[in-house]
């Protein structure tokens, strides 16, 4: 496989990594972004070491972070398509570039210890001069603290500047070395590509030998079958010129009944059409004459009903004043029966003590008048027994009740009757 990748296998292994259950994260999202930008941007083939460092800018350049482990599982789901070779390669210039790291810093302790070690080493020499000036009796004034800060500092700051610069230096060879390796490692790869590609070219040459030497003897044969084929040819153009001019006409008859047919069904359309525009209007006449019929039937049965409502409510107010008098009817003649059995119940016992003998009366009690039970009043003592014969007979009184409860049946029965005449 060659060393360089092409745009489309980078994203998809990216892409094929970074979605889980068909979702990616906001962190991965921002991760593929940035990196799509630096491939646009990059000139140039994609190489391995230009993909891994492309990577390493986006992981710097993305919105949020992502773990090392995710990081080492996208690069090699981008560099899985790359050889062994390169990926050992790969390891390799990593393990070079932690190395000049960590001789860069090995490099800045040193400095910076040595710079320290020098700061302490003067401060001590200048302290010695002082005291050998003060030895020597010369008055020299002492310094103070603030003269010894000032010097301190001044003496940290000058060798925080050689530090730094012996840092710079130190990262520009580091950045050298790894300039150099990688231009090393891309030139070892473009002599692999050269030398795969002298070979595949012997190949391809040795395959074009044998292709010429089977080309030709097909060729001959070739020569042979088209002499054969053109005499075939020959007759079967003069068949063919027969066949298509037979396939024109077909062709033209066939264009002529289409035509013909179209033509047919355009008129059949426009009178089918017109056919159900009349019917569609014919419908609607017949919808509103069968509305305006359904109105009039509604109206009617509506006044139908009103007087039905109307009778009924005049049949039932009729009913309810025969009821009415009938039960008055009733009652009213009840208690005329009533008072009639009462009257005659009296005339019975009176009659029955006119026809009795007289019982020999007694001194010494005193008659008491009898209680008639069923009216509960008191019947007077009789009169002395007198021939009976002599006697009226008891008087019926005749009451007006019958008629009146006739009356009420007849009324009920003629309020039954209207009734049944209006359902």
């Amino acid at each position: 496989m060659s060393a360089a990748l092409n745009l489309t296998e980078i994203l998809s292994s990216l892409q094929d990594e970074i979605t889980v259950d068909g979702a990616i994260s906001t962190e991965h999202r921002s991760f593929y972004t940035s990196f799509r930008a630096q491939l646009d941007a990059h000139p140039g083939a994609f190489m391995a070491p230009d993909i891994q460092r492309l990577m390493e800018v986006a992981r710097t350049e993305m919105a949020g972070e992502i773990t090392d482990e995710e990081f080492e599982l996208f690069s090699k789901a981008v560099l899985s398509k790359i050889s062994t070779k390169e990926l050992l390669e790969i390891e390799t210039k990593e393990q070079e570039e932690k190395r000049s790291a960590e001789k860069v810093a090995e490099m800045v302790r040193v400095a910076e210890e040595e710079a320290r070690a020098k700061v302490e080493e003067e401060y001590r020499l200048k302290a010695e001069a002082e005291a050998r000036e003060k030895a020597a009796a010369v008055v020299v004034e002492e310094p103070t603290p603030v003269d010894i800060d000032s010097l301190l500092e001044e003496k940290a700051q000058l060798a925080a500047e050689e530090a730094k610069a012996t840092v710079e230096q130190a990262a520009k060879e580091a950045e050298a070395a790894a300039h150099k390796a990688e231009e090393e490692t891309r030139a070892q790869l473009r002599k692999d590509e050269h030398d795969k590609a002298l070979a595949e070219i012997e190949a391809a040459k040795v395959a074009a030998q044998e292709e010429t030497a089977r080309i030709k003897a097909e060729t001959a044969a070739q020569i042979q079958e088209a002499k054969e084929a053109t005499e075939r040819a020959t007759a079967e153009a003069a068949a063919r010129t027969a066949e298509e001019a037979a396939r024109r006409q077909a062709e033209q008859e066939l264009e002529d009944a289409k035509r013909q047919a179209e033509q047919e069904l355009e008129d059949a359309k426009r009178q089918a059409e017109q056919e159900i525009e009349d019917a569609k209007r014919q419908a609607e006449q017949e919808l509103v004459a069968a509305q305006e019929a359904a109105q009039q039937a509604q109206a009617e049965i509506e006044r139908e009903e009103a007087s039905r409502k109307q009778a009924q409510a005049e049949l039932d107010e009729a009913r309810r004043l025969a009821e009415a008098e009938l039960e008055d009817a009733k009652r009213q003649a009840e208690a005329e029966l009533e008072q009639a059995k009462r009257e005659a119940e009296i005339e019975r016992l009176k009659l029955e003590a006119l026809t009795t003998p007289e019982p020999e009366p007694e001194p010494e009690l005193e008659p008491e008048p009898e209680i008639d039970d069923s009216g509960g009043k008191l019947v007077p003592d009789l009169p002395p027994l007198q021939d009976a014969s002599s006697l009226p007979p008891p008087v019926v009184e005749e009451s007006n009740n019958m008629a009146r409860i006739l009356i009420a049946v007849g009324l009920v029965v003629v309020v039954g009757l209207a009734a049944v005449f209006l359902l």
